[in-house]
């Protein structure tokens, strides 16, 4: 880092050395200054490529959203907004960052383009980096991004890095933002959803622009705020039956044509209980059947459907855990953009950016082990299970408690996000070359993130308070450990204990009093404020215990990344030019640094509370990159050749992680005929692995796959005879028999282990071509169709195995020494006891189909017909005839298709689109957007009873119903510079898929809003 940091101030100190001599030397030359008007209307920068030219005739496919789609959508978030665009549908806006972020991705919005992961989208605005938004990742997040001062968004499908750099993989999302604005424009809005009174969602913004020194100059200002209130899982029917839960089928059978995995309605977790469940013979076995709920009535097992589920019963349902469906998300968002023309020849920019995103949701909360109370001590033990252990002789019973008194788990989490752009743009040796300039930026840019883990149950001060007595001194409950400081809590009665549902096991270290970690987090005695803790039955625990146990802990997180650019670019137009016109050309240089921290509170570290142990994270790199490109035209208005060019691109790379890479591309446009233009590229993208990826530090987790070498889940193998002698060669050692093992018991319900980086990772290449048609049919003016071919696929990728793809690959494959065998440690009594989970580059994605759009603007009073206003139709559709993911090594696509593992499932949908019809009439607008997602191949619901069925839903192989959502606004201008507008998104109440909360359906349903603009 030392030297990371040297190079840092060295780079800034010769940035301003160089900005300093060149803008002095561009200020003494003579001639014209090329401004963007001067390019013509159509002649700009087109996201994809560094040369000037019209959008269409870029060999890229680029699909273009802009101010006006946005303001028509009613959407104030813009991920709900690109997910409109089929490449973008695996995007994570609010519903899925809260639901499957994982920890500390509450709030994060990032793009994903074609489902193949947010860390290979770049994120550009105005052509340049832009930081990442949150620690380890250059993901940004979208809820930095000012949307009214959004010009246009454009959406690069395809690998782009050798235009951009590392990232790129699947393409760039540019966001284009305002230039040369005047005046002052006031937006405001709100919503929510009338069915239930809820998620409300609140816009305002202001925009001031103005230019000065007779128009070469012009200051911008922007300010926006935006609030959304998120729903809890509670809030929808669809979410709180748990119809997304999915579990072994009960009925599966490997022979037949059933499902192995069903979703299951108003399942349990049968080792928890809300009012907590007793056992006092529970070690008679290791059946953990639970003999009492906490208040002392007879526990209700239910109907045991798998060794960890039932239906029904005293068990608690698997729906009672989701927490938040939605984030509560406030943002501030303030930007000042400027640019300045010193001279003719010489312009100046600068941009400044301050984001705070805060975010809130919460998650299930914590649960407890089984802990074991002594019954003639505990005061809180109910008469019935203390006469029930009498009469058994047993001086200890065990419990079991989903803490929901506890409170919910929660994060809070605060990203402010600062960034600063700032360039000059030349022209030089204008008598020889007219179109020659030099471009020079600067980007830095931090974000710092801060999360706040509510609830978050301290450990040793839950089994002290737990560990209750009678004070003889008051006669009142007290903890034991305030009347005796040697005092332990009592440890479960065998060899290293266990935490069966994944819960840090204080008991499987050396037990001091005050230690039950590596360091001391409470220290018993008079003094430790310990308060007794009665979790028998629901809702007894005193609101002292609740808070003794409890512990907000504050982690804090940072990415920091700094981008120096330069580029020539021009033409040879002063100097030579082929037949057909002048070679364009790009050349140019960069620097770029990643740096980035992550440091966890004490507490975690020390693995002290109910979530994982983790530890500190730092670090980053530097690269540095030199980049090309060309565009030769070869043919030119010749008949059936109006045009025919030719272009490449390359990037060479050199990181301070992984060495040298090379991106390359080449591309052409050919256009016979005015009407009708072909396009292609190829390219060669590679992406380095990130800082998370690179250098997250061995972090504590917890893992339940199936035991492969259990004897029920044997002939679940594609080949049960190799894997049943790999299992017997793991075994047979360890002295436990393999014909009769049972893996899938209560000791491996979870079992710990870690995930972390991997420092020996190298870069992951993706090869992509496009192919494409543009027809402009000069016979019906106004329509545009574009249709693009794409077939990506993507070697070498870094993954992480699951740890299901871990312990089967360690017996499946041909011999047990290999590298996922390595990555496991079992008991010894065969069980499994710890795994590593690190990225690997082993993973193969491959994903083709057809992106098409149509755009047709119809005036029908051009055409004699009646005046009835303007009509403009828009549809974004895509076809999808392969995404697959290969997570483990040696295997190819060429093999047998159940071999691979589909990257969404069986989710992945083959048709997706989106249709935007608006009409104009005077003063009026009325928009209509239509959101399509076909239907997949999974299991589709058959009815049921749920009473004969007891919530089992029953599946068959199908299809599920394909899913659309409408959305309509009607805007009205009440004045040349006002207008009102009203709206309602998911017209119908669309629900989300079962299993498949989101896109493009999010969870909030009917929504409407209203709102007003204002232009002075």
């Amino acid at each position: 880092m030392g030297a990371l940091i040297m190079s840092k101030n060295l780079m800034r100190r010769s940035l301003l050395a160089l900005l300093s001599t060149a803008s002095a030397g561009a200020m003494l030359t003579a001639g014209a200054y090329a401004q963007d008007e001067d390019l013509g209307e159509d002649n700009i920068l087109v996201t994809g490529t560094r040369i000037a030219r019209p959008a269409l005739d870029a060999p890229s496919p680029v699909t273009t959203i802009d101010a006006t789609n946005i303001q028509r959508s009613g959407e104030t978030n813009l991920v709900e907004l690109l997910n409109e665009v089929p490449a973008l549908v695996g995007s994570v806006d609010n519903d899925d960052a809260t639901l499957g972020g994982g920890i500390g991705a509450t709030g994060l919005n990032t793009l994903n383009l074609r489902n193949l992961g947010s860390n290979r989208t770049l994120v550009l605005v105005n052509g340049r980096r832009h930081v990442g938004g949150s620690g380890g990742s250059t993901a940004v997040d979208i809820n930095t991004i000012p949307v009214d001062m959004i010009e246009r968004v454009d959406v690069l499908t395809g690998g782009a890095s050798s235009i951009y750099g590392a990232d790129a993989v699947t393409g760039a999302v540019n966001f284009v933002l305002k230039d040369d604005f005047e005046g002052v424009s006031v937006r405001g809005q709100g919503g929510l959803t009338p069915d239930h009174g809820d998620a409300a969602r609140y816009f305002g913004s202001v925009t001031a622009g103005k230019n000065f020194a007779d128009d070469r100059g012009n200051i911008m200002f922007s300010f926006e705020y935006s609030k959304e209130n998120g729903i809890d899982s509670s809030d929808r029917d669809f979410a709180n039956d748990g119809y997304y839960t999915l579990l072994d089928n009960p009925d599966f059978d490997p022979n037949g044509d059933v499902r192995q995995r069903v979703f299951l309605q108003d399942a349990t977790i049968r080792f928890a209980s809300p009012q907590g469940g007793v056992a006092i013979d529970f070690f008679d076995g290791f059946d953990l059947l639970f003999d009492y709920e906490g208040d002392g009535d007879p526990y209700e097992q239910g109907e045991v459907i798998a060794f960890r589920n039932s239906i029904g019963g005293s068990s608690t349902r698997i729906s009672s855990f989701t927490g938040s469906l939605t984030s509560d998300i406030e943002r501030y968002v303030a930007n000042v953009n400027t640019h300045y023309e010193f001279n003719p020849n010489v312009r100046g920019f600068l941009e400044l950016k301050f984001a705070q995103v805060d975010s809130y949701a919460t998650s299930s909360p914590a649960f407890s082990d089984l802990i074991p109370i002594v019954v003639a001590d505990n005061p809180f033990v109910p008469q019935t299970i203390a006469d029930a252990a009498n009469m058994a002789g047993a001086d200890t019973v065990f419990i079991s408690h989903d803490t929901f008194e506890l409170g919910r788990r929660a994060e809070d989490i605060r990203r402010r996000t600062y960034r600063v752009a700032a360039g000059l743009e030349t022209t030089i040796l204008p008598d020889s070359f007219d179109n020659l300039g030099f471009d020079m930026s600067f980007v830095y840019g931090r974000t710092d993130e801060r999360l706040i883990s509510e609830n978050n149950l301290v450990l040793d001060r839950f089994y002290a308070a737990m560990d209750a007595v009678i004070d003889p001194a008051t006669n009142e409950p007290t903890c034991r450990s305030n009347l005796d400081p040697n005092a332990l809590p009592p440890q479960i009665p065998f060899p290293g204990g266990f935490g069966f549902l994944g819960y840090f096991d204080a008991f499987n270290t050396t037990v001091t009093p005050g230690n039950f970690g590596t360091t001391p987090y409470f220290t018993p005695g008079p003094n430790s404020g310990c308060e007794p803790l009665n979790l028998f039955g629901l809702g007894n625990a005193s609101q002292a215990a609740i808070d003794f146990v409890n512990d907000d802990s504050l982690r804090e997180a940072s990415v920091e990344q700094m981008v120096v650019t330069m580029v020539l670019r021009g033409d040879t137009a002063g100097v030579f030019e082929l037949p057909a016109g002048p070679v364009s050309f790009a050349l140019g240089g960069e620097y770029r640094e990643e740096d980035s921290e992550d440091n966890p509170p004490l507490i975690d570290t020390q693995g002290f509370t109910f979530g994982n142990e983790i530890f500190p994270t730092v670090g980053g790199y530097n690269v540095f990159e030199g980049f090309g490109e060309v565009s030769v035209p070869l043919i030119a208005d010749k008949p059936f050749a109006e045009e025919f060019s030719v272009d490449a691109a390359f990037r060479v790379s050199d990181y301070s992680t992984i060495g040298s890479t090379l991106a390359w591309q080449v591309g052409g446009v050919y256009k016979p005929v005015d009407d009708i233009r072909f396009r292609g590229t190829y390219s060669v993208a590679v992406r380095a692995p990130n800082i998370a990826e690179l250098f997250n530090p061995q972090n504590q987790s917890f893992f339940l796959p199936d035991d492969p070498c259990d004897i029920d889940n044997i002939p679940l193998a594609a080949d049960p005879g190799l894997r049943a002698a790999n299992c017997a060669a793991i075994l047979t050692p360890l002295g436990v028999d393999p014909g009769t093992f049972e893996g899938d018991d209560i000791l491996n319900a979870t079992f710990p282990g870690v995930v972390g980086g991997n420092p020996d990772l190298s870069e992951e290449t993706a090869k992509t071509w496009t192919a494409g048609i543009v027809l402009q049919p000069r016979w019906l003016e106004g329509l545009t169709f574009t249709a693009d071919y794409y077939n990506m696929r993507i070697t070498d990728g870094i993954i992480a195995p699951a740890s299901q793809d871990i312990v089967d690959q360690c017996v499946d494959l041909p011999s047990i020494d290999n590298e996922f065998c390595n990555l496991i440690t079992r008991r010894s009594d065969g069980g499994l006891s710890f795994l590593e989970v690190v990225p690997i580059n082993v993973a193969y994605f491959e994903t083709s189909g057809v992106d098409y759009e149509v755009n047709y603007y119809f005036d029908p009073a051009e055409v004699g017909l009646t005046n009835i206003g303007q009509f403009n139709l828009r549809y974004v559709g895509s076809y999808l005839e392969r995404l697959d993911v290969i997570s483990l090594p040696g295997q190819t696509p060429d093999e047998e298709r159940d071999e691979t593992e589909t990257l969404l499932g069986d989710d992945a949908p083959v048709h997706t689109g989106a249709l935007d019809f608006t009409w104009f009439y005077d003063k009026l607008t009325v928009n209509y957007r239509w959101r399509f997602r076909d239907r997949v191949y999974r299991d589709e619901i058959d009815e049921f009873d749920a009473a004969e069925d007891e919530g089992l839903i029953l599946f068959q192989p199908g299809r599920t119903s394909a899913l659309s959502t409408h959305d309509v606004q009607v805007r009205f201008e009440v004045h040349d510079q006002a207008d009102v507008y009203v709206g309602v998104n998911n017209m119908f109440d669309q629900e989300p898929d079962i299993g498949s909360l989101g896109t493009p359906v999010n969870s909030v349903g009917r929504y409407v809003y209203g709102g007003f603009s204002f232009d002075f």
